[in-house]
């Protein structure tokens, strides 16, 4: 693609495009329209593909994106600047609202031999006392599945196990990107260059679409103020998961159903910290510590960094090492049993940006709603995104720029409110834990010691349980329906 094929006349003017304007309106246009190239398709891969997209980023969302595209019949290419699948160790979290499209797609049985359900989430203080349970086993009944912990790895590898090894391209960090309505061009940085119709950001909550796209919008000055603004890291979080650990010393580990451990109090020099506990597939343990304990002051440059080296791990694994967990031992024991690969620290950053597409080009995932790492939302919210988007690009017969953007405003508006809701129990969460003194002791005891139903009415909130509206549906298993009709 040369970039002679780009209009010069539209990337210079931001009127009659209708993207920026219609977002602003809230008003929820049809991609089904007559007058546009969308239409109804038997069920099955689309006989021709109308376009190409690229998805920039090879994490849970673009590689699920890119798996939902294959089985759409439409013609895609995943890049990210990795060299390779990654291999560290994390896990994420599932619920209904994500299994029953992993069902419809066939994954169903091997996602769940990589995942543990959750039984409960014991809030406790430093001393192990106990000060509220959420039992978590209802979930099935009335959303169809368990809420699960899984490797994110494995589940990155199953997901590359399922798409043409054509279609992924390693080593592709993007530098640079060129809009016109023709189409779009990535300059990567080991000089390729890669070309499509249309450019999906999946590339997480530092996403360089998201960057490049916002530049343009700058210059365009239709940027809202608020996406201008840099995300904002209000503590630091230290990650890490145990090496598979012996199951007589932690039965915790070896038991078929997770208990979920979080304990919130102060270390013995006073400093305010929040640590989780949560055993996963594999009988391993995923440990995390926030708070006061992990910020020894400005000056130290390792706890102001994005992210830190194997010569600064056993540094900050020195300040949590005392800190009593439920297992009978200290956080030490744990980290011991962890490799120096498998623990990170990622900054406690929270962001819903109001801007998610113009033009050819869309974001998907973290690159457009940041969750806080422990709310168990970021890679089940970046599948819905795929989900639903996938669905309306079905729906699109031509290569044609008014019927994408249409389709984006689509997504945006299905999409925007409840991940708002989404965003406001992840926010709310996040405060209680941090929250300090007797009020907020007070809090926690009151959330952990609900009445079921006002537990119940907060989860209804944020269920959707979509399908692919181009694969034989599966049943709703849960008793609290919820619509999953396609756009």
């Amino acid at each position: 693609m040369s970039p002679s094929i780009f209009s010069s006349k539209s990337s210079k003017s931001s009127k009659g495009d209708g993207t920026h304007h219609s977002l602003k309106s809230g008003r929820t246009p049809s991609i089904s329209s007559s007058r546009s190239g969308s239409s109804h398709h038997p069920m099955g891969p689309k006989p021709y593909s109308p376009f190409k997209i690229l998805i920039v980023g090879a994490g849970v969302g673009g590689l699920m994106l890119g798996f939902c595209l294959e089985q759409a019949g439409i013609d895609y290419v995943i890049l990210d600047k990795m060299r390779g699948p990654p291999t560290n160790k994390s896990t994420i979290q599932m619920t209904g609202n994500t299994l029953r499209a992993i069902e419809q797609l066939g994954l169903l049985e091997e996602v769940m031999r990589i995942a543990k359900p959750v039984s409960s989430i014991v809030l406790r203080r430093p001393n192990m006392s106990t000060v509220g349970k959420i039992d978590t086993m209802y979930l099935k009944e009335r959303y169809g599945h368990y809420s699960c912990i899984v490797q994110r790895s494995e589940l990155c590898q199953l997901l590359l196990s399922r798409i043409p090894q054509e279609k992924i391209r390693w080593d592709r960090r993007v530098l640079e990107v060129v809009s016109g309505d023709l189409g779009v061009q990535c300059r990567c940085s080991n000089g390729h260059v890669e070309q499509a119709d249309i450019l999906i950001g999946a590339d997480g909550a530092h996403s360089s679409i998201r960057q490049n796209l916002y530049r343009a919008l700058r210059e365009k000055n239709i940027l809202p103020k608020s996406d201008a603004e840099p995300l904002r890291c209000t503590q630091n979080s230290v990650i890490g998961m145990t090496n598979s650990l012996d199951v007589e010393q932690y039965p915790a580990a070896g038991a078929r159903f997770s208990e979920v451990n979080i304990i919130v109090g102060k270390d013995v020099e006073g400093s305010h910290y929040t640590m989780w506990l949560s055993p996963a597939p594999g009988n391993r343990i995923v440990w995390s510590v926030t708070g006061e304990l992990l910020s020894p002051g400005d000056s130290d440059e390792n706890f102001r960094q994005s992210e830190f080296g194997p010569e600064a791990v056993d540094a900050v694994c020195g300040l949590i090492q005392d800190l009593k967990t439920p297992y009978g031992g200290t956080l030490g024991d744990l980290i011991r049993q962890s490799q120096r690969d498998n623990i990170t620290k990622v900054m406690i950053e929270e962001k819903h940006y109001k801007t998610w597409f113009y033009r050819r080009t869309a974001l998907i995932g973290e690159a457009c709603h940041k969750f806080v790492p422990f709310s168990g939302q970021g890679a089940e919210q970046a599948i819905l995104d795929a989900v639903c988007l996938v669905n309306l690009l079905y729906k699109i017969d031509r290569n044609s720029l008014p019927d994408i953007m249409n389709a984006f405003q689509v997504y945006h508006d299905q999409r925007h409110h409840i991940l708002k809701t989404a965003l406001n129990v992840s926010s709310y969460m996040s405060n209680l834990m941090d929250s300090q003194g007797l009020t907020g002791e007070v809090k926690r005891t009151m959330t952990f010691n609900m009445p079921a139903w006002v537990t119940n009415s907060s989860t209804d909130k944020i269920q959707v349980r979509p399908l692919l509206s181009f694969l034989p549906a599966v049943d709703d298993r849960g008793s609290r329906s919820v619509s999953t009709k396609s756009v």
